[in-house]
């Protein structure tokens, strides 16, 4: 025992804080620790301090710590023989891992162990009641950690739920209101950053040109940005005092939607309050709130951003814009994509659009078409098709067709449910076939054919009830909303062509041969649609198209 008392330990304090173990109060802040056990080691001099090592912002659910990896490390060279907590809880809530720590690694490391408020001193522990008190204070300790994690996960789904921005920065565009940080302002300076970034995919600049193009302006990153206002950001992938704008920078904030209003959060979780793996929730159950926060890109312009980040968008040889028509030209015969191709002549070069199929394989017609006639013709056709969508909207502006719009959408809802009760209708002849079946009614070829022929009906009824709800979501879409046609009629009288136009107005152009070119138009469903409403509405009321 003599030998025992004598001895001098080389010990280390260890501390941990953790908010979201609901570590709260004074007595458990670093500070609050730190003088607790120096308060000890003053009272048993035996204790030589060797370090104090410290997780600020750590979990204890599980071991993954950096102060109390480098502390077993020092552990293992020798370095320090015991350890000192101020609790149990401080130690480690996940009582598998904690109790393996103390009645096995310490123990076979030689290391003392001493948990100041749980009078728990491994040199002097009573082996019958420590067996039975530290793992029970172990499981008190992890089922605390269990329930705050399972109340702050509750709270957190709340305040998602009910718009509330629960993040810990706004993204880049955004500011915390100083007044309510669940709620986003915008930034003045940020969002014209933001605009740019948009404004310029929209006309063909690739991605890593436009992070070129703000590094050169010295325009600073999200991070930097939220650095000079002050606020403490870290990320694990910073290796320069300055960061630099990259291309997969620019592609996370063209794809947010929350430039548009759009609040998303619960994207993530982890699968429990153990393991702290980042797992990707499906899109259903995110919490997704609309209209939450000025937008500071047209929905419009977003919309067709996206598009553009899915078309081939090759820059051109030299150049930094994509060409004019890239990605959205294809055979009409075949549907194969048509390929550019430059065609030297003297001192002059010429490039054409030819089929891909025909150049590769030879399975579709020889049929080509000069760039720069592909453009005349199709900036007529725009110019064509802007004057038309304009005089519609006037006629429209001219023509009562709200009774019409809410009649055809009743039409189209009567028509749902009555192929809904044929649907059920179906299902239930499938259910009685196998009784019919067993009770002798009808023999196993006669239910086969039976069979197939009610499944067959319920699957059209089924796809039609689809192509329905298709067509009443266009039609309730136009009736509430002509935004669509506001994009045609701030491109009216165009002289030329230019990326912007063409991605926002065209969905694909058609070439066939003999030089036929077809373009698809954006919202040409609800064209169509807007355009047979006026058709009903001057048959109904012949004296206004008199007029």
């Amino acid at each position: 025992m003599s030998e025992s008392i004598a001895k001098v330990w080389n010990t280390c304090g260890y501390v941990r804080l953790s908010r979201e173990d609901g570590d709260k109060g004074e007595s458990n802040s670093v500070t609050g620790q730190k003088d607790l056990i120096r308060d000890y080691f003053s009272r048993h001099p035996e204790l030589r301090e060797c370090g104090m090592k410290v997780d600020d912002g750590y979990t204890g659910s599980n071991f993954d710590r950096p102060a109390f990896q480098e502390m077993m490390a020092e552990v293992k060279a020798g370095k320090i023989n015991c350890i000192v907590v101020k609790d149990l809880s401080r130690f480690g809530r996940e009582h598998l891992d904690a109790g393996e720590y103390i009645e096995k690694i310490f123990p076979f490391l030689g290391v003392r162990f001493i948990a100041i408020n749980d009078h728990y001193d491994s040199l002097h522990s009573n082996a019958e009641s420590d067996e039975l008190m530290i793992p029970f204070k172990n499981l008190i300790n992890e089922a605390y950690c269990r329930d705050t994690s399972i109340k702050i996960r509750s709270q957190l789904e709340i305040k998602r739920n009910r718009g509330d921005f629960i993040g810990s920065f706004a993204v880049f565009g955004y500011r915390k209101d100083p007044e309510d940080h669940h709620r986003l302002l915008v930034d003045d300076y940020a969002s014209e950053v933001v605009r740019d970034i948009f404004r310029w995919k929209l006309e063909g600049i690739s991605t890593g040109d436009i992070a070129d193009r703000l590094s050169k302006s010295g325009i600073p990153t999200p991070m930097d940005y939220k650095k000079s206002l002050g606020m403490r950001v870290y990320t694990p992938f910073r290796v320069k005092a300055e960061s630099t704008w990259s291309a997969g920078m620019i592609l996370r904030i063209l794809k947010n939607p929350t430039y548009i209003g759009v609040l998303e959060q619960g994207r993530v979780t982890t699968p429990s309050y153990k393991v702290k793996k980042l797992v990707h929730k499906p899109q259903e159950e995110w919490a997704v709130v609309p209209d939450h926060h000025e937008a500071i890109i047209d929905r419009y312009d977003f919309e067709c951003v996206q598009r553009v980040l899915a078309l081939d968008t090759r820059t051109c040889v030299g150049g930094q814009a994509v060409e004019l028509f890239s990605g959205m030209v294809v055979c009409g015969e075949c549907g194969a994509a048509m390929i550019r191709k430059t065609v030297p002549s003297g001192k002059k070069k010429y490039v054409y659009y030819v089929c891909a199929a025909h150049k590769n394989d030879k399975t579709c017609f020889s049929h080509t078409i000069r760039d720069t006639v592909l453009e005349e013709i199709v900036l007529e056709l725009v110019k064509q098709h802007i004057d038309d969508v304009v005089g519609l909207s006037a006629m429209l502006d001219l023509t009562d067709v709200a009774q019409l719009q809410k009649a055809n959408i009743k039409k189209l809802k009567d028509r749902m449910a009555m192929k809904r009760e044929e649907v059920e209708r179906s299902q239930a002849l499938l259910r009685s076939l196998y009784e019919s079946l067993a009770d002798g009614i009808i023999d196993r070829d006669e239910y086969q054919d039976l069979k197939k022929t009610y499944t067959r009906r319920r699957e059209e009824a089924e796809a039609q009830i689809e192509e329905l709800q298709r067509e009443m979501s266009i039609k309730i879409d136009t009736a509430s909303s002509r935004g669509w046609i506001e994009q045609f009629r701030k491109h009216q009288g165009i002289s030329c062509l230019d990326r912007t136009i063409v991605v926002s107005l065209i969905e694909r152009i058609l070439i066939y041969r003999e030089h036929r070119v077809e373009v698809v138009f954006r919202w040409c469903d609800e064209y169509r649609h807007q355009l047979d409403l006026l058709m009903q509405a001057q048959r109904l009321h012949p004296e206004r198209e008199a007029v």
